[in-house]
C-alpha cells in the first residue's frame, strides 16, 4: 500500500510503514548489531538504487534489512529467510487461521472451523462436527497465554454478533476455570512440563562474556578464545553477535531453548592479524543454562585443519543487562 499510493520501492516503503527516518532506522541497526555500524546515508544509498546514485544491497544487507523490518528477504527484491513471524498481527491471524473456534455453519448447525481471516469472507469455515480433538487441544498446548489472549481477542475484534464482549470473555474464562477444577483432569498428571529459561520474554537478552577451550596441533598446546557478546532473545530463540574484539576476531551464535538446554551453531571470523589469519570456522554448541538463567556451559564442536572433527569446553557468563549502544560501548574492545 506505501510503496503503491507514494510511489516508492520496498525498501522505503517498509521503512515508513514502521514510521522511521532513516536516521532512525540506522540507530536501530546500530543497537541491534553495533559490530557493523551504519548512518543515514547507507540507507539512503540502499533506497535510492538502481539509480545512479545509490548502492546496491548486498544479500547479507538485505537479510538484515528484512529482520530490522520484520518480513521476508524476498519482500525486499531478493529471495531468502522470513522474519514476518515476529510481526503480532501476522501472529494472530496465523493462529486463528488454524484454531478451531466453536460457530455456526451455513446450515445453523453447531460446528467447528477456523474463521478465515485472510479473505474477506465474513463466515465460518465449517468441517466435520464429529473431528477428533487431538489437533485443537495441540495447538492450544503450543500457544502460550499471551498468544492465546491475543487470538481470542483478535476473533471476538472481527464478530459483531455479541454487544457485550467483555461479558462474555469473562464467562468463557469462569468456565474454563470450573473445567480445569474437574477431579478426572488430575489423574495420571504425575510431573509437571519443564519451564523454558524465559520462554514469555527477553531472560536471556544481554551483554554476556563467552570463553572456550580449544587445541592448536600447530602449536601443540591448549588455548582460550574469549568475546563480550549480546545476546538477544525472542521467545525460545537466541541470538548473539560479538562486541568489538581488540584483535579484529567475530563470533556470531544461534541458539535454540528447550527447556534449560541451548542447542545452536556458532560462526567465528578469527583475527585478521593473527595465527589463523582471518581463516572463518564454524560447527556446533550444546550449553546447559543454569536455573537463574546467567550462566551457561557445555561443548562445542567443529571441524579442523587436520581432518577431524574436534570439540571443547564452552562457557557464557551474563554480564549486563544493558543493550543499548551506549551500555555496549564499555565492553568494546574488552579482550
Amino acid at each position: 500500500m506505501f510503496a503503491g499510493r507514494y510511489d516508492v520501492n520496498m525498501r522505503v516503503a517498509f521503512r515508513l510503514a514502521h514510521g522511521w527516518s532513516q536516521r532512525t532506522a540506522a540507530d536501530l541497526w546500530n543497537e541491534r548489531w553495533p559490530a557493523s555500524p551504519k548512518t543515514f546515508k547507507n540507507f539512503s544509498y540502499w533506497e535510492l538504487w538502481p539509480a545512479s546514485t545509490g548502492h546496491a544491497p548486498s544479500l547479507e544487507t538485505l537479510t538484515k534489512l528484512a529482520d530490522l523490518y520484520e518480513c521476508g528477504v524476498a519482500d525486499l527484491l531478493a529471495d531468502g529467510p522470513r522474519f514476518d513471524w515476529r510481526d503480532d498481527a501476522y501472529q494472530a491471524r496465523r493462529q486463528l487461521s488454524g484454531l478451531p473456534i466453536p460457530a455456526l455453519s451455513n446450515s445453523g448447525e453447531p460446528s467447528l472451523g477456523p474463521r478465515d481471516t485472510d479473505s474477506t469472507n465474513t463466515g465460518v469455515a465449517s468441517i466435520d462436527p464429529s473431528r477428533q480433538p487431538e489437533t485443537f487441544v495441540k495447538q492450544i498446548a503450543e500457544m502460550d497465554v499471551e498468544d492465546l489472549a491475543r487470538a481470542v481477542g483478535f476473533w471476538f475484534d472481527q464478530t459483531d454478533a455479541v454487544t457485550n464482549r467483555r461479558d462474555l470473555l469473562l464467562k468463557l474464562s469462569a468456565g474454563l476455570a470450573l473445567a480445569a477444577s474437574r477431579p478426572s483432569l488430575a489423574d495420571g498428571e504425575q510431573a509437571a512440563q519443564r519451564p523454558h529459561i524465559g520462554q514469555s520474554g527477553s531472560g536471556l537478552s544481554g551483554v554476556w562474556h563467552s570463553r572456550y577451550l580449544y587445541y592448536s596441533n600447530g602449536r601443540l598446546g591448549e588455548f582460550e578464545g574469549q568475546h563480550y557478546l549480546v545476546l538477544r532473545q525472542r521467545g525460545n530463540q537466541v541470538v548473539g553477535e560479538s562486541l568489538p574484539h581488540s584483535t579484529g576476531s567475530h563470533l556470531d551464535l544461534e541458539l535454540s531453548l528447550d527447556a534449560s538446554i541451548a542447542t545452536g551453531t556458532w560462526t567465528e571470523r578469527t583475527s585478521p592479524t593473527g595465527y589463523y589469519r582471518g581463516a572463518v570456522y564454524h560447527g556446533t554448541i550444546q550449553l546447559v543454562v543454569n536455573p537463574m538463567g546467567r550462566a551457561m556451559s557445555g561443548k562445542w564442536l567443529g571441524f579442523g585443519t587436520n581432518f577431524k572433527v574436534n570439540t571443547g569446553e564452552w562457557e557464557l557468563t551474563w554480564v549486563d543487562e544493558a543493550t543499548s549502544p551506549r551500555g555496549m560501548r564499555e565492553y568494546h574492545l574488552r579482550v
